[in-house]
Protein backbone atom coordinates (compact mmCIF):
# COMPACT_ATOMS: atom_id res chain seq x y z
CA UNK A 1 0.00 0.00 0.00
CA UNK A 2 1.32 3.42 -0.37
CA UNK A 3 2.50 5.88 1.88
CA UNK A 4 -0.53 8.06 1.58
CA UNK A 5 -3.12 4.67 2.70
CA UNK A 6 -0.50 4.07 5.23
CA UNK A 7 -0.87 7.79 7.01
CA UNK A 8 -5.16 7.50 6.83
CA UNK A 9 -5.40 3.62 7.75
CA UNK A 10 -3.05 4.75 10.98
CA UNK A 11 -5.14 7.69 11.96
CA UNK A 12 -8.05 5.97 11.42
CA UNK A 13 -6.48 3.58 13.93
CA UNK A 14 -5.47 6.49 16.09
CA UNK A 15 -9.28 7.60 16.35
CA UNK A 16 -10.40 3.80 16.65
CA UNK A 17 -8.19 3.66 20.15
CA UNK A 18 -9.67 7.23 21.30
CA UNK A 19 -13.66 6.16 20.42
CA UNK A 20 -13.18 2.57 21.89
CA UNK A 21 -11.57 4.78 25.43
CA UNK A 22 -14.79 6.64 25.28
CA UNK A 23 -16.91 3.89 24.90
CA UNK A 24 -15.45 1.00 26.73
CA UNK A 25 -12.93 2.65 28.93
CA UNK A 26 -9.99 0.34 27.49
CA UNK A 27 -6.94 2.95 27.98
CA UNK A 28 -4.81 1.26 26.34
CA UNK A 29 -2.69 0.67 23.12
CA UNK A 30 -4.07 -2.16 21.01
CA UNK A 31 -0.66 -3.97 21.37
CA UNK A 32 -1.75 -4.40 25.25
CA UNK A 33 -5.33 -5.33 25.23
CA UNK A 34 -6.25 -8.74 26.52
CA UNK A 35 -8.48 -11.04 24.76
CA UNK A 36 -11.22 -9.92 27.13
CA UNK A 37 -11.24 -6.19 25.95
CA UNK A 38 -10.90 -7.37 22.02
CA UNK A 39 -14.14 -9.22 22.74
CA UNK A 40 -15.56 -6.14 24.42
CA UNK A 41 -14.68 -4.53 21.26
CA UNK A 42 -16.41 -7.06 18.80
CA UNK A 43 -19.12 -7.19 20.51
CA UNK A 44 -19.61 -3.37 20.48
CA UNK A 45 -18.70 -2.83 17.23
CA UNK A 46 -21.43 -5.53 16.30
CA UNK A 47 -23.91 -3.59 18.68
CA UNK A 48 -23.40 -0.31 16.90
CA UNK A 49 -22.86 -1.60 13.15
CA UNK A 50 -24.90 -5.30 12.75
CA UNK A 51 -21.14 -6.27 12.00
CA UNK A 52 -17.90 -6.87 13.07
CA UNK A 53 -13.84 -8.34 12.46
CA UNK A 54 -12.78 -11.34 13.88
CA UNK A 55 -10.05 -11.81 16.54
CA UNK A 56 -7.36 -13.31 13.84
CA UNK A 57 -8.02 -9.86 11.85
CA UNK A 58 -7.41 -7.93 15.19
CA UNK A 59 -4.11 -9.54 15.64
CA UNK A 60 -3.03 -8.71 11.98
CA UNK A 61 -4.01 -5.10 11.62
CA UNK A 62 -3.98 -3.62 15.11
CA UNK A 63 -2.04 -5.54 17.31
CA UNK A 64 0.41 -5.89 14.74
CA UNK A 65 1.67 -3.71 11.65
CA UNK A 66 0.66 -5.75 8.39
CA UNK A 67 2.28 -5.21 5.37
CA UNK A 68 -1.21 -4.72 3.57
CA UNK A 69 -4.20 -2.36 3.62
CA UNK A 70 -7.40 -4.31 5.18
CA UNK A 71 -10.73 -5.35 2.73
CA UNK A 72 -12.41 -2.02 1.73
CA UNK A 73 -15.59 -3.30 3.19
CA UNK A 74 -13.64 -3.63 6.73
CA UNK A 75 -12.39 -0.46 6.49
CA UNK A 76 -15.80 0.94 6.06
CA UNK A 77 -17.24 -0.71 8.46
CA UNK A 78 -14.84 0.83 11.27
CA UNK A 79 -14.86 4.04 9.51
CA UNK A 80 -18.67 3.92 10.24
CA UNK A 81 -18.13 2.69 13.69
CA UNK A 82 -16.69 6.41 13.81
CA UNK A 83 -19.16 8.34 12.65
CA UNK A 84 -18.22 8.56 9.34
CA UNK A 85 -20.49 6.95 5.94
CA UNK A 86 -17.47 5.09 4.95
CA UNK A 87 -13.73 4.67 4.67
CA UNK A 88 -13.79 7.47 1.28
CA UNK A 89 -15.88 9.84 3.92
CA UNK A 90 -13.21 9.02 6.59
CA UNK A 91 -10.30 9.97 3.99
CA UNK A 92 -11.93 13.03 3.09
CA UNK A 93 -12.50 14.69 6.39
CA UNK A 94 -9.02 13.93 7.10
CA UNK A 95 -7.35 14.71 3.57
CA UNK A 96 -4.48 17.37 4.64
CA UNK A 97 -4.38 18.54 1.00
CA UNK A 98 -7.71 20.16 0.64
CA UNK A 99 -8.10 22.25 3.58
CA UNK A 100 -11.19 24.80 2.91
CA UNK A 101 -10.97 28.28 3.03
CA UNK A 102 -12.25 29.66 6.37
CA UNK A 103 -15.26 32.14 5.98
CA UNK A 104 -14.71 35.23 7.27
CA UNK A 105 -17.63 36.68 9.84
CA UNK A 106 -18.30 40.19 11.11
CA UNK A 107 -17.19 40.58 15.01
CA UNK A 108 -20.86 41.31 15.85
CA UNK A 109 -22.13 38.06 13.98
CA UNK A 110 -19.47 36.21 16.28
CA UNK A 111 -21.10 37.73 19.40
CA UNK A 112 -24.24 36.87 18.74
CA UNK A 113 -23.83 33.61 17.36
CA UNK A 114 -21.69 33.10 20.66
CA UNK A 115 -24.82 34.41 22.25
CA UNK A 116 -26.91 32.01 21.16
CA UNK A 117 -24.73 28.76 21.33
CA UNK A 118 -24.60 29.47 25.35
CA UNK A 119 -28.05 30.29 26.04
CA UNK A 120 -28.81 26.80 24.20
CA UNK A 121 -26.15 25.09 26.40
CA UNK A 122 -28.09 26.34 29.31
CA UNK A 123 -31.14 25.56 28.03
CA UNK A 124 -30.26 22.24 27.23
CA UNK A 125 -28.83 21.79 30.63
CA UNK A 126 -31.88 22.88 32.80
CA UNK A 127 -34.17 20.62 30.36
CA UNK A 128 -31.74 17.71 31.69
CA UNK A 129 -32.19 18.05 35.13
CA UNK A 130 -35.32 16.15 35.72
CA UNK A 131 -34.64 13.87 32.58
CA UNK A 132 -35.37 10.39 33.11
CA UNK A 133 -34.45 7.79 30.37
CA UNK A 134 -36.74 4.84 29.84
CA UNK A 135 -35.03 1.12 28.95
CA UNK A 136 -35.84 -1.45 27.41
CA UNK A 137 -33.73 -4.44 27.16
CA UNK A 138 -33.89 -7.20 24.22
CA UNK A 139 -31.98 -10.67 23.32
CA UNK A 140 -30.00 -9.84 20.21
CA UNK A 141 -31.04 -13.35 18.58
CA UNK A 142 -34.51 -14.06 19.92
CA UNK A 143 -35.86 -10.12 20.10
CA UNK A 144 -37.21 -11.29 23.74
CA UNK A 145 -37.15 -9.42 25.90
CA UNK A 146 -34.54 -9.61 28.99
CA UNK A 147 -35.12 -9.83 32.71
CA UNK A 148 -34.18 -6.77 33.74
CA UNK A 149 -33.80 -8.05 37.53
CA UNK A 150 -30.76 -10.59 36.15
CA UNK A 151 -28.54 -7.10 34.91
CA UNK A 152 -26.81 -4.87 36.42
CA UNK A 153 -25.93 -1.05 35.47
CA UNK A 154 -23.24 0.80 36.75
CA UNK A 155 -22.09 4.56 36.32
CA UNK A 156 -18.80 5.87 36.18
CA UNK A 157 -16.32 4.66 38.72
CA UNK A 158 -18.16 1.78 39.07
CA UNK A 159 -21.13 2.94 40.65
CA UNK A 160 -24.14 0.74 40.52
CA UNK A 161 -27.16 2.54 39.06
CA UNK A 162 -30.62 1.83 40.31
CA UNK A 163 -33.19 1.75 37.83
CA UNK A 164 -37.24 1.69 38.75
CA UNK A 165 -39.15 -0.07 36.57
CA UNK A 166 -37.09 0.25 33.56
CA UNK A 167 -36.06 4.48 34.15
CA UNK A 168 -32.67 5.53 35.32
CA UNK A 169 -32.26 9.45 35.68
CA UNK A 170 -30.32 10.70 32.59
CA UNK A 171 -29.44 14.32 34.48
CA UNK A 172 -25.89 13.12 35.33
CA UNK A 173 -24.83 10.42 33.51
CA UNK A 174 -23.57 10.34 29.69
CA UNK A 175 -22.91 6.55 29.51
CA UNK A 176 -23.99 3.77 31.34
CA UNK A 177 -22.29 0.11 31.63
CA UNK A 178 -24.75 -3.19 31.66
CA UNK A 179 -23.55 -6.52 32.27
CA UNK A 180 -25.64 -9.62 33.70
CA UNK A 181 -24.53 -13.14 34.58
CA UNK A 182 -26.01 -14.55 31.18
CA UNK A 183 -25.21 -11.54 29.15
CA UNK A 184 -21.94 -9.91 27.79
CA UNK A 185 -20.86 -6.43 29.24
CA UNK A 186 -21.55 -2.82 27.11
CA UNK A 187 -21.45 0.45 27.12
CA UNK A 188 -24.62 2.31 26.60
CA UNK A 189 -24.47 6.06 25.79
CA UNK A 190 -27.08 7.98 26.78
CA UNK A 191 -28.32 11.18 25.42
CA UNK A 192 -31.28 13.85 26.13
CA UNK A 193 -33.32 13.71 23.11
CA UNK A 194 -34.35 9.99 23.68
CA UNK A 195 -37.18 8.96 26.05
CA UNK A 196 -36.57 5.19 25.46
CA UNK A 197 -33.22 3.42 24.45
CA UNK A 198 -33.74 -0.30 22.95
CA UNK A 199 -30.29 -2.08 24.04
CA UNK A 200 -29.56 -4.98 21.92
CA UNK A 201 -27.80 -7.89 24.91
CA UNK A 202 -25.86 -10.64 23.29
CA UNK A 203 -26.02 -13.69 25.42
CA UNK A 204 -22.78 -15.12 27.07
CA UNK A 205 -22.71 -18.52 25.58
CA UNK A 206 -20.81 -20.73 27.69
CA UNK A 207 -23.02 -18.97 30.72
CA UNK A 208 -26.04 -20.05 29.03
CA UNK A 209 -24.80 -23.82 27.87
CA UNK A 210 -23.69 -24.30 31.64
CA UNK A 211 -27.73 -22.91 32.70
CA UNK A 212 -29.09 -25.36 30.08
CA UNK A 213 -26.22 -28.58 31.07
CA UNK A 214 -28.08 -28.42 34.42
CA UNK A 215 -31.73 -28.13 33.30
CA UNK A 216 -31.54 -30.76 30.88
CA UNK A 217 -30.31 -34.96 30.42
CA UNK A 218 -28.15 -36.32 27.66
CA UNK A 219 -27.55 -40.38 26.49
CA UNK A 220 -23.95 -39.12 25.60
CA UNK A 221 -22.40 -37.83 29.28
CA UNK A 222 -19.05 -38.09 27.43
CA UNK A 223 -19.43 -35.72 25.02
CA UNK A 224 -20.87 -33.52 27.73
CA UNK A 225 -17.80 -33.87 29.60
CA UNK A 226 -15.59 -32.79 26.69
CA UNK A 227 -17.37 -29.74 25.95
CA UNK A 228 -17.19 -28.82 29.06
CA UNK A 229 -13.66 -29.26 29.43
CA UNK A 230 -13.06 -27.07 26.20
CA UNK A 231 -15.53 -24.34 27.56
CA UNK A 232 -13.85 -24.37 31.05
CA UNK A 233 -9.67 -23.36 32.13
CA UNK A 234 -7.93 -26.20 33.90
CA UNK A 235 -6.82 -23.37 36.16
CA UNK A 236 -9.99 -22.55 36.88
CA UNK A 237 -11.57 -21.68 40.27
CA UNK A 238 -15.24 -22.23 40.88
CA UNK A 239 -17.05 -21.57 43.82
CA UNK A 240 -21.04 -22.95 44.89
CA UNK A 241 -22.85 -20.84 47.36
CA UNK A 242 -24.87 -22.24 49.76
CA UNK A 243 -27.56 -19.59 50.89
CA UNK A 244 -29.40 -21.54 53.48
CA UNK A 245 -26.16 -22.74 54.81
CA UNK A 246 -24.29 -19.40 54.56
CA UNK A 247 -21.22 -20.83 52.80
CA UNK A 248 -19.24 -21.09 49.59
CA UNK A 249 -17.76 -24.18 48.59
CA UNK A 250 -14.66 -24.73 46.35
CA UNK A 251 -14.56 -26.68 43.04
CA UNK A 252 -11.40 -27.39 40.51
CA UNK A 253 -12.75 -27.72 36.66
CA UNK A 254 -12.45 -31.85 37.36
CA UNK A 255 -15.07 -31.87 40.46
CA UNK A 256 -17.37 -29.60 38.63
CA UNK A 257 -17.26 -31.37 35.64
CA UNK A 258 -18.11 -34.48 37.38
CA UNK A 259 -20.83 -33.38 39.63
CA UNK A 260 -22.84 -31.92 36.48
CA UNK A 261 -22.55 -34.86 34.00
CA UNK A 262 -23.35 -37.20 36.87
CA UNK A 263 -26.84 -39.64 35.46
CA UNK A 264 -27.81 -39.83 38.95
CA UNK A 265 -27.64 -37.12 42.17
CA UNK A 266 -26.15 -34.42 39.38
CA UNK A 267 -26.22 -30.73 40.14
CA UNK A 268 -29.28 -29.45 38.59
CA UNK A 269 -30.75 -25.74 37.69
CA UNK A 270 -27.82 -24.27 38.69
CA UNK A 271 -28.27 -20.22 38.45
CA UNK A 272 -24.81 -18.30 37.72
CA UNK A 273 -23.94 -15.38 39.75
CA UNK A 274 -20.87 -14.25 38.10
CA UNK A 275 -18.62 -15.03 35.27
CA UNK A 276 -15.04 -14.13 34.22
CA UNK A 277 -13.14 -15.38 31.50
CA UNK A 278 -9.28 -15.84 30.72
CA UNK A 279 -8.02 -17.10 27.04
CA UNK A 280 -12.02 -17.36 26.04
CA UNK A 281 -12.30 -20.06 28.72
CA UNK A 282 -14.19 -19.78 32.09
CA UNK A 283 -11.66 -18.80 34.61
CA UNK A 284 -13.87 -17.54 37.32
CA UNK A 285 -17.44 -19.08 38.66
CA UNK A 286 -20.02 -18.89 41.16
CA UNK A 287 -23.06 -20.18 40.79
CA UNK A 288 -25.79 -21.62 43.27
CA UNK A 289 -28.10 -24.86 42.69
CA UNK A 290 -32.16 -23.60 42.77
CA UNK A 291 -33.41 -26.43 44.86
CA UNK A 292 -36.80 -25.72 44.15
CA UNK A 293 -36.67 -25.88 40.62
CA UNK A 294 -37.94 -29.33 39.75
CA UNK A 295 -36.89 -29.90 35.70
CA UNK A 296 -35.34 -32.99 33.83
Amino acid sequence: MSEEQIAHFGRLKEELRKRVEERLSIRKEFVDWSLNDISDFRTDLEACCQSSISEKWFYTHLKNDSEKLPRIDTLNLLSQYLGYKNWDGFIDENSTSAKPKRAKFSPWFIIILSVVIVSAGIAILFNRSNEEVHLRFVDAYTQEEVDQSTLTLHGRKGVTIAMKEGTVDNSALDTLWVDGAYYKSRSIPLNGSADTLVIRMFPDDYAMMLNFFSRSTTEDWQRRREQLQAAIHPDAKIFQSHPKLSGIELLNREEFIFRLTLPIDRLKNLEIQDIVYEDDQIYRLRFTQNMEEDEN
